[in-house]
């Protein structure tokens, strides 16, 4: 007779066992573990997803900065594949996007033309400036951490847009 799906059944000569009592404890340890390792992937998983839906707030002010630094660093992109060549269009649409987007919030958010200007430059020259790292430095270590962190920078701004 068995104690619970997946433990084994006892020999009909065996009168107790310590083994029969480990084997049914590894059975039920491994299904908790099974089931623990699965909670914890879909909960890093959701993390990861609802991440930037969090970042954006509701506050015109802190939307008009985000759409800023996206526009900007958008705009390093597009300059980055029309000058390296392939994906140009698609960094276009995306930086017509983040503009729509900017021109939306930005009257009501209370910062001043010169200094959205100003975040989107600074956004725009370091997006570029990892870039060209990225593409034309002779450290192939350096060129790799470029790479990796400009990807990271625009991270962000890919999961504001759905497409």
């Amino acid at each position: 007779m068995r104690d619970w799906p997946g433990s084994p059944a006892p020999r009909r000569h065996e009168k107790f066992s310590f083994r029969l009592i480990f084997e049914r404890k590894s059975c039920y340890e491994s299904q908790i573990m099974v089931a623990l390792k699965t909670f914890i992937g879909l909960f890093g998983l959701l993390s990861l997803l609802a991440t930037p839906l969090a970042a954006l707030t509701d506050a015109p002010r802190e939307r008009t900065q985000v759409f800023a630094v996206c526009l900007g660093r958008a705009s390093a992109e597009m300059e980055h594949r029309w000058l390296i060549g392939g994906g140009a269009e698609a960094e276009q649409d995306r930086r017509a996007m983040f503009e729509m987007l900017l021109d939306t919030v930005a009257p009501n958010s209370g910062l001043a033309g010169p200094q959205i200007l100003d975040m989107r430059i600074r956004a725009k020259m370091a997006q570029a400036q990892l870039l060209q790292i990225a593409t034309f430095h002779t450290d192939p270590d350096r060129k790799r951490r470029a790479a990796a962190a400009a990807w990271q920078a625009m991270r962000p701004c890919s999961a504001l847009l759905l497409s």
